[in-house]
């Protein structure tokens, strides 16, 4: 299943490509870097989501017109997730800090408005494919002994991310085809982050700002 998910961007670009559309671009490359908060959501008892802590997310953008107003938007993004837990056990109070790093290749299906005056409008939705490069933990605790600061927790976190997005924003044209992207988006976790019992999910709010060329 996991395979179908990583292929189906890449088998739905090359569909695309072939539907172009003689009035628009069919295929429009950009770069986007922008700031994320990210946050996490928990199931095991005693172990509590608190508050958001800020990541940052950059790469490449890919739309695809295939209709009017309808584009299927993919790219290549590094993106850090950010999250903070806090555990409590009798006595001990402990709080661990997740820094975890993705390629992300989403899959959205995004609905434009029609141009007026060089703006247009957006909205998207779709499934978002996070491939698990890199994952760090800070832990801070009354029992001293287990406190620690970038702890490598690779190996028990999970490979592969599986998140829906949904987002809106607005597209400004400017010089020739050159495009000025804006918008937020929120990227929500279905899957475990972690390996073994109970359920660490992960989310974040996207601050989006790109260009298209």
């Amino acid at each position: 299943m996991k395979k179908i998910l990583f292929l189906f961007p890449f088998l739905f670009l090359s569909f695309c490509v072939l539907a172009q559309d003689d009035e628009e671009p069919a295929f429009k490359l950009g770069l986007t870097a922008h700031p994320t908060l990210g946050w996490i959501k928990s199931d095991i008892d005693n172990v509590d989501g608190k508050g958001v802590r800020l990541g940052f997310s950059y790469g490449l953008l890919a739309d695809i017109n295939f209709a009017d107003n309808y584009a299927f938007s993919t790219g290549l993004k590094l993106t850090t997730i950010n999250g903070r837990t806090e555990a409590v056990a009798g006595s001990t109070n402990s709080e661990q800090v997740f820094k975890l790093q993705y390629i992300e290749i989403p899959a959205k299906l995004k609905l434009l408005t029609n141009d007026n005056n060089g703006v247009k409008f957006f909205g998207e939705f779709g499934l978002g494919n996070g491939l698990n490069i890199k994952a760090k933990q800070d832990n801070t605790s009354t029992i001293t002994a287990d406190n620690a600061d970038n702890r490598d927790i690779y190996n028990q976190t999970a490979f592969y991310r599986g998140s829906i997005i949904i987002g809106a924003g607005t597209e400004i044209s400017t010089t020739g085809r050159t495009k000025i992207l804006a918008g937020l988006s929120f990227d929500n976790g279905f899957t475990d982050i972690k390996k073994g019992d109970g359920s660490l999910k992960n989310a974040y709010l996207g601050i989006n700002i790109g260009v298209f060329f």
